[in-house]
């Protein structure tokens, strides 16, 4: 029902020796599957070492293109199948190539947080520079996941921890907007500027405040940088008017405690409390409310 010969069936399973009599036989090598994977990408992606040898002496091409033009190794990467990325790569795989979306195997590997894979394409001198269709390097996919170890080994390598996709976001962005704390304080570690302005005019803390990433927010601010407290977006909203907005109360307490100005006004000459009312946020409401009549609230962050 899925397409599949009775190679694919072998190669999938890892059946060396039925696959190489199922060769001999003069089975179709490059037949494809209704994903269209050939047995190869089926043999790379589990692993399977001695099948992959039988198709590659049998003369099926280590870059063939499967599903969305991925490669073996392509597979071999995502799944995590460094001894097979290696083998791979010696007999001609091309490190680089990119799928139908723009991914290199150092992308799939790094969204999925595969370090000894990183670490393969790396000693392989993976290009760490490329984007995908989305402006996306590998780290701004290991950031956007949280994938703390493959951020380190890609910043050792030497990975731009300021680049920009096409929505001008950098590793930061992603990473603050999804709340990953620690990928948050590497980057930051690795000279994320903390004030990187989107497409949109947001900075990574703007991202925290819309969000109710508050965690992610505390460690933006303890970065030392508070001067970013009241950086405005292109609607001159600060990251006040997206936590009131979105009645994230905890996120509110903790950006006026480090100095946010409770009345800044936006294009719209709107406040933070504006924002709040607008949207029933009642708990924000009083917490703005209660601040400007002097009471103090002691951040847990």
């Amino acid at each position: 029902k899925e397409g599949r010969t009775a190679l694919h069936r072998a190669s999938e399973r890892g059946h060396t020796a039925v696959a190489l009599a199922l060769a001999k036989a003069g089975a179709d090598i490059h037949a494809t599957d209704q994903m269209s994977k050939t047995p190869l990408h089926l043999a790379a992606q589990n692993g399977h070492e001695s099948t992959v040898k039988i198709l590659l002496d049998n003369g099926i091409d280590p870059n063939i293109t499967g599903p969305k033009d991925q490669t073996p190794l392509h597979l071999s990467a995502l799944h995590n199948q460094p001894a097979l990325m290696a083998l791979l790569l010696r007999v001609g795989a091309q490190i680089n190539s990119v799928t139908q979306d723009g991914l290199t195997p150092l992308h799939l590997a790094s969204q999925s947080g595969h370090t000894e894979a990183v670490a393969q394409l790396l000693e392989g001198k993976a290009d760490i520079h490329v984007k995908d269709k989305q402006g996306r390097t590998a780290l701004h996919c290991a950031a956007a996941q949280g994938e703390v170890s493959v951020i380190q080994l890609l910043l050792a390598a030497g990975s731009d921890a300021n680049a920009t996709e096409k929505e001008k976001k950098t590793p930061l962005h992603l990473a603050a907007m999804e709340g990953h704390t620690k990928a948050v304080s590497v980057l930051l570690a690795g000279k994320a500027k903390v004030g990187a302005k989107d497409m949109d005019g947001c900075s990574p803390l703007h991202h925290t405040a819309r969000n109710g990433k508050e965690r992610a927010a505390g460690v933006l601010l303890a970065s030392g940088k508070t001067k970013n407290v009241d950086d405005k977006n292109v609607w001159r909203r600060t990251p006040l008017h997206l936590a009131a907005e979105h009645g994230h109360e905890l996120l509110v307490g903790l950006l006026l405690e480090n100095g946010a100005k409770i009345n800044s006004m936006d294009n719209n000459k709107d406040t933070p409390l504006h924002c709040a009312c607008r949207d029933g946020r009642v708990g924000t409401v009083q917490r703005l409310i209660n601040w400007t009549n002097g009471e103090r609230w002691k951040s847990p962050y």
